[in-house]
């Protein structure tokens, strides 16, 4: 039942919990609680007044909390807010000497004193002094806390809002770099279509659907943050075969994937610059090339290889380089400590080996 109960209480502009709610409650309740117990013992003189204090006390506390610091000590107001603290600390230390006999005896304990010590000089000035000394202090410590925990308020919601200010800024840059890669695709797939479309080539069909799959998965599960691996597997096997359509004899494609993919997620679109790439460079329909794609899945990481043979030259491709510059940045967001990618050129070859390390949840 306690999980139903709201959790935040909202006033203006500003959210105060309810935990913070509840450790003023009680801490004031607990602070109330002493003088009525002291009262039904017997001293009532000593409760009522201490009881009236802690009222006092609660306002002086507020007071400073919720307008004195916020209006003055925040706003790096010092003089003003000093001046305000000077003047609550000469009046109400005045209210508690003068008018609340909290330091004093009670009559029963003053007629034994005088019995007792009939002789004894009386200090200067009275009871004043003893009055008004732990007054000061008490006021003092009642503006130093409130002032010390709206601070501290104050940088913890400041943090917390810098917090979320970086998540939906790290949100916003995946969502903008993601829509990138979307057209990126896109055209490089409807080229392989047009292309077979100009031969009159009785592929062209199968790979309109290819392709209306590939856009469905695109349109439908690229928007979410993560998505089952299994899926985005599945995705780039209809993505090499569209490719596979305009391949002759002289191409060779090996796709393996090793593991249990099940249950695992992962960023969309995360490895098909990777694999574009290397269709790109790496196939030529007029010599022998191939291309080799490998996942190998564990629960505690993705380890992707893929190598093909260099046909051609990379170009000045603008569309090309922003597909790749926007992986590694997403790469780089999702996964900052936790993946390694190595790209090298070896007889002719260019291989791509990049590991993946998976929260273990």
């Amino acid at each position: 039942m306690l999980k139903n109960i709201p959790t935040h209480f909202t006033v203006g502009k500003k959210s105060i919990t309810f935990r913070f709610f509840l450790l003023h409650f009680f801490f004031w309740l607990l602070f109330l609680f002493l003088p009525v117990a002291n009262y039904f013992v017997g001293n009532r003189d000593f409760s009522v007044d201490m009881f009236i204090k802690t009222i006092f006390s609660f306002g002086i506390f507020y007071l400073n909390y919720f307008v004195l610091v916020p209006q003055f000590l925040l706003k790096k107001k010092l003089l003003h807010y000093f001046v305000a603290a000077a003047i609550i600390l000469v009046v109400f230390t005045f209210l508690f000497t003068n008018y609340f006999d909290h330091f004093t005896p009670n009559k029963e304990m003053k007629e034994v004193m005088e019995k007792r010590l009939p002789r004894m000089k009386k200090p200067e000035g009275g009871l004043f002094f003893m009055r008004f000394f732990p007054n000061v202090i008490m006021i003092i410590l009642h503006l130093a806390f409130s002032a010390m925990f709206k601070i501290y308020v104050e940088w913890n919601d400041s943090f917390k809002k810098q917090q979320v200010a970086e998540t939906e800024k790290k949100i916003s840059e995946l969502n903008f770099l993601k829509a990138q890669l979307n057209p990126h695709f896109f055209f490089n797939s409807l080229n392989t279509i047009f292309s077979l479309a100009i031969k009159k080539s009785d592929k062209t069909s199968v790979a309109v659907l290819n392709l209306s799959d590939l856009m469905r998965y695109m349109l439908y599960e690229t928007n979410k943050e993560m998505v089952l691996l299994n899926e985005e597997l599945l995705y780039i096997e209809n993505y090499i075969e569209l490719q596979k359509l305009r391949l002759t004899e002289n191409n060779k494609i090996e796709y393996e994937v090793i593991g249990n993919p099940n249950g695992i997620k992962i960023p969309p679109l995360l490895f098909i610059s990777f694999i574009e790439n290397a269709f790109k460079h790496g196939i030529s329909t007029a010599t022998n090339s191939e291309i080799y794609i490998k996942f190998n899945i564990s629960k505690k990481e993705i380890h992707f290889f893929i190598v093909n043979d260099i046909n051609k030259q990379p170009k000045n491709d603008e569309a090309s380089g922003l597909g790749m510059e926007n992986t590694l940045k997403r790469i780089a967001l999702y996964f900052p400590e936790s993946h390694t990618l190595k790209t090298y050129v070896e007889d002719n070859k260019f291989y791509v080996d990049l590991n993946l390390k998976l929260n273990e949840n």
